[in-house]
């Protein structure tokens, strides 16, 4: 199952609910937008499969 999802705008979306979060809930919120920016910059660039390596 293949699911289309941007990291980015998760991210984006994340940190508008921690936004109007308070206290607990804010800070799980500015985890998950983390988590998904981490999911950003690790992801290969979009269209584009990896590269194999050879030795």
């Amino acid at each position: 199952m293949d699911i289309e999802y941007d990291p980015e705008r998760e991210a984006v979306a994340a940190m508008k609910l921690a936004a109007d979060a308070n206290g607990a809930e804010r800070q799980r919120w500015i985890n998950a937008a983390l988590a998904w920016i981490e999911l950003t910059r690790l992801r290969a660039p979009f269209g584009r499969e990896p590269r194999e390596e050879t030795a």
